[in-house]
């Protein structure tokens, strides 16, 4: 832990970036605002007045086609990731890139899955996060390989990602499932990211229990996931990445003592999923998304929560991450609300958002 002077030194340019970045956030009465909109155009105007607006003005302004509005979203996220690794102190970029990886493994299993589907480029090209070595650019000419082996062959070159991508080869040749592959980064990612907690925690105890509860929401909707498949436990045991706050044997013991979904929702106790519980309980359409905006809502509240008092610290940068990453998921669901198949009051009850 560094002393008051030294931590100035050391993260006050940093910091006064993060705050800077972090003041241009969505405000809770704005995000109120899009909730209660009357279509999507209207919730374009809106996030027009923002710092949404130039990435906007980029696909078309208020004249925006709604299903342009994800690169606008995709785009600001991909700016704001880059700023963050780039103000970070130089001794914790590593730090920082070692946890953002996630957008570049996230865009190799989004290329893999539409690899498997015979789909182009253009079917994904909305979400892709443009930052890192795979980049947009990068995605779109490794589409054109022939298969999904070769796809992954590609972003092997020159990567130090190589033993993750290799590990997802290995997977995708013996099941020839997208699923699996991705499956599979994920636990590569996961498991690496257990290994920077580690570390983290040494010198910022604080930021690296965000990490933990990230790897807690992963191992929970996997959970979830098989209980609605009608999975054992051994089938997905594999799959539990350690160094979250629930270890495996605490994850198996829920697992194994619930009947069913609401049963084992019920009984998590590291997040509050009470009302993302009593949407899906009176939900027909039983949407397993509820309980991973459930999730993020806790991880947005404790984020929160640490910003208070984590000024002058590699905290402050790394609950930015997480809040911007909130934000984008939040915008999202708001504007594609109807696709989820969630009404406007069952968003209201779900979603939460910053203090003016």
């Amino acid at each position: 832990m560094r002393s008051g002077t030294d931590a100035a030194m050391h993260y006050g340019y940093s910091s006064a970036r993060v705050k800077a970045m972090e003041a241009k956030l969505i405000s809770k009465r704005t995000m109120q605002d899009i909730m209660n909109a009357k279509d999507a155009s209207s919730m374009i105007a809106i996030l027009f007045q923002s710092d949404y607006r130039s990435d906007l003005e980029s696909f078309g302004g208020l004249s925006i086609k709604s299903e342009l509005v994800d690169f606008a979203l995709s785009n600001n996220l991909a700016k704001s990731t880059s700023k963050l690794v780039q103000i970070t102190p130089a001794t914790e970029r590593a730090l920082i890139r070692a946890i953002v990886d996630k957008w570049g493994l996230y865009n190799i299993k989004m290329a893999i899955e539409a690899k498997e589907r015979k789909a182009d480029y253009e079917s994904i090209a909305r979400y892709i996060i443009d930052y890192g070595r795979y980049n947009a650019a990068e995605i779109k000419e490794a589409m054109r390989e022939d298969s999904v082996e070769g796809m992954l062959g590609r972003f092997m070159i020159n990567t130090r990602h190589m033993a993750v991508l290799r590990q997802a080869l290995e997977t995708y040749k013996k099941t020839k499932s997208a699923l699996d592959a991705a499956a599979s980064i994920d636990k590569s990612y996961y498991k690496g990211l257990g290994k920077t907690i580690v570390g983290l925690r040494i010198i910022h105890n604080e930021p690296a229990q965000i990490l933990k509860m990230d790897i807690d929401m992963r191992n929970l909707l996997i959970l979830i996931k098989a209980k609605r498949a009608g999975l054992k436990f051994p089938d997905i045991s594999g799959s539990v990445i350690e160094h979250g706050r629930m270890g495996p044997s605490e994850l198996e013991q829920l697992y194994n003592g619930s009947k069913d979904i609401e049963s084992m929702v019920s009984q998590v106790k590291v997040y509050d999923l009470k009302n993302a519980l009593d949407v899906y309980r009176n939900s027909k359409r039983k949407q397993l998304l509820l309980f991973e905006i459930g999730m993020k809502n806790s991880i947005f509240n404790e984020s929160m929560r640490l910003l208070k008092h984590t000024i002058l610290s590699f905290g402050a940068i790394l609950v930015y991450l997480y809040m911007k990453e909130i934000e984008v998921f939040t915008l999202r669901i708001l504007i594609h609300g109807r696709l989820y198949g969630l009404s406007r009051e069952e968003m209201e009850r779900l979603i939460v958002w910053r203090s003016e």
